[in-house]
């Protein structure tokens, strides 16, 4: 948020508004980032996943072009605007087994946030001019599509969503199951529910998301199946 943050001061007196979600079923997941960004940056809470349905989100951080006249003018894609702290970790022998496997993928994959950064000064500057400004048609063309299963998947989402809400963690559980094996690649789906499995109340985030009790695999385990952090997110074409 921090990043997303100053990108916002850099950006706002030049007619561009920077707007971060927080994709959290439990508010108080974010509490800490809202706040930090407060009164100025627009920080918003999405506890039900409704960007992942309308604009394609299926990862953190994504992000979306929109312009004046509230047309889409590049579709959801990979929006890393700094490389991640994680690649420059030294793989040792020391290290356990798991975490070696995590920063092998880490490292793999594609580092494009310097390009989509200067992308998306280009296009605070030249406005429609600008060359990864997209037309209509290639907005269309580099969207994602979207297949039955997909649509399916969101339904059982929001069906564990709500008995998460109604009568807890653990009968959203074999719901959140079928959206994870209908639309594998979506990693806001996955996070969300690992998330609530392995992070205790108060802490920050699990990254390692060792859920084999309850999913029957771990972050690392999904990535390695879909094959690598290379396949990890919708790299943005730039």
């Amino acid at each position: 948020m921090p990043v997303w943050q100053a990108l916002y001061e850099e950006l706002e007196s030049k007619g561009v508004t920077v707007v971060t979600v927080a994709l959290d079923i439990d508010p108080e997941k974010a509490r800490h980032w809202i706040e930090a960004a407060a009164p100025t940056h627009p920080s918003l809470i999405d506890s039900h996943h409704r960007i992942d349905e309308l604009l394609g989100i299926s990862n953190v951080p994504m992000a979306v072009w929109i312009d004046e006249s509230g047309t889409l003018v590049r579709p959801a894609e990979a929006a890393a605007i700094k490389v991640s702290a994680l690649r420059s970790i030294e793989i040792t022998d020391d290290l356990a087994e798991n975490l070696k496997l995590v920063l092998t993928e880490v490292k793999a994959m594609p580092d494009t946030g310097d390009a989509y950064r200067a992308a998306i000064v280009d296009w605070v500057e030249k406005g429609s001019d600008s060359e990864f400004a997209l037309e209509p048609y290639e907005v269309i063309a580099r969207s994602q599509p979207r297949p039955k299963q997909h649509s399916e998947a969101a339904a059982c989402f929001a069906m564990g969503n709500h008995l998460f809400e109604t009568e807890g963690k653990e009968a959203a559980i074999e719901w959140w199951k079928r959206a994870h094996a209908l639309y594998p690649e979506n990693w806001t789906y996955k996070r969300q529910a690992w998330t609530l499995e392995t992070t205790p109340d108060g802490e920050p985030s699990d990254l390692l998301q060792e859920v084999d009790d309850a999913y029957g695999t771990s972050w690392i385990d999904s990535v390695l199946e879909l094959g690598g952090g290379a396949n990890y997110t919708v790299v943005p074409d730039l």
